[in-house]
Order: structure tokens, then C-alpha cells, then sequence
């Protein structure tokens, strides 16, 4: 008897999680960024100051004395306030929940598209249909804008929207398809 060796079962591949933009953190982010250089460069030129290196006051210890023996103002308080607020809503827009950027096709587990190759399908779609001259798209994630230039034929718009249907009919989640169709100028004048 000769000894075979059975294969463990292959585990299916877990899909790949959902590509997500950075959000609302990703302009945020930045911008922090650039506010947090901006204060290392003024506390390092005020340790430079303190230290003898170049001449003058820090700033620091200007803006302190300056404030030194001030009495309780009303701005004051609002500053602190708006500051406190800014805060809140810079944690709450780091925390929040990502926008999700694909849309999954139907058949294919863990495989997405963007709204902008969504668009390109769209467009490719419409551009095959007789009596279509020129196709416009922009997708997001829920529609499909099609603004179709015809050259007359009153059914066009409806071949389009079928078309472009049934392309889009692969995403488990397929947009809501909008067309528009305007005959040429070059059409609609002088031909018949």
C-alpha cells in the first residue's frame, strides 16, 4: 500500500476590508501639522534668546509680561471657550468613521471599484450606443449622471439608461442611473 498524503483543505481568503478615504482628518491633519512647526520655531527661538545666543526677549516671556497683572476680561473667556470647542471638534473629526471610497462588485468578495472607474464604465457604456455623438459621466457612490449629446433620435436616452444599467449591474449595490440627452447643434439645424 502506498502512503498518499492528504492536503489540508485551503481556508478561503478573507476579503479585503473596505478602502476608505482619510476623512475629514486628512485636512485637519495638515494643518496641525503646520500649526505645531510654527510653535516649535517660536520656542526655539525663544530658548535661543533665554540662552544668549541672539539678542532680545523671547516672545514667550513678552506676551506673559505683557499679561501679567491683567484683571479677568470678558474676551478672555470667550477665547478659552472657543479654544475648548475647537478642541472637542478636532477629537470628534479624528474619531469619526471614514468615508467608504469603492463600490463591491456583486460576484467577486472583497473586490471594489471608485466612483471615477465607475464613471469610465459609464461613459464607455454610452459612448456604444448608436446615435450617441458624445458622453459626460460623474459617479458617486448612490448615481450616475450621464449627459449624453444625441443626434436626435427620442430613444436614445432610454438605450443609454438601459445600457449603462445593465454594465453597472455587476456592483452589488448598483447607482441610481440619471441621462440626459441633447441633440447636436449640428444635428437639430438644417439636416434632415
Amino acid at each position: 500500500m502506498s502512503a498518499q498524503h492528504a492536503a489540508p483543505a485551503a481556508q478561503p481568503l478573507r476579503p479585503a476590508r473596505a478602502p476608505t478615504g482619510s476623512g475629514a482628518i486628512g485636512f485637519v491633519g495638515p494643518v496641525l501639522a503646520v500649526l505645531t512647526i510654527a510653535l516649535g520655531l517660536v520656542l526655539v527661538r525663544d530658548a535661543l534668546a533665554v540662552a544668549g545666543v541672539i539678542s532680545g526677549d523671547g516672545w514667550v516671556v513678552t506676551v506673559l509680561d505683557a499679561m501679567n497683572g491683567q484683571t479677568r476680561t470678558g474676551w478672555a473667556l470667550a477665547g478659552g471657550i472657543v479654544a475648548a470647542l475647537v478642541g472637542l471638534w478636532l477629537i470628534v473629526v479624528a474619531l469619526r468613521r471614514r468615508r467608504r471610497k469603492a463600490l463591491w462588485l456583486r460576484k467577486a468578495a472583497g473586490v471594489g471599484i471608485r466612483p471615477r472607474d465607475v464613471a469610465r464604465l459609464a461613459r464607455v457604456a454610452a459612448d456604444d450606443v448608436d446615435g450617441v455623438l458624445d458622453a459626460k459621466v460623474t459617479a458617486g457612490r448612490r448615481n450616475v449622471n450621464v449627459d449624453v449629446r444625441t443626434t436626435g433620435d427620442p430613444y436614445t436616452r432610454d438605450r443609454v439608461r438601459e445600457v449603462v444599467t445593465a454594465r453597472l449591474a455587476a456592483l452589488a449595490k448598483p447607482p441610481k442611473v440619471s441621462v440626459r440627452a441633447r441633440p447636436s447643434s449640428s444635428t437639430s439645424g438644417g439636416m434632415t
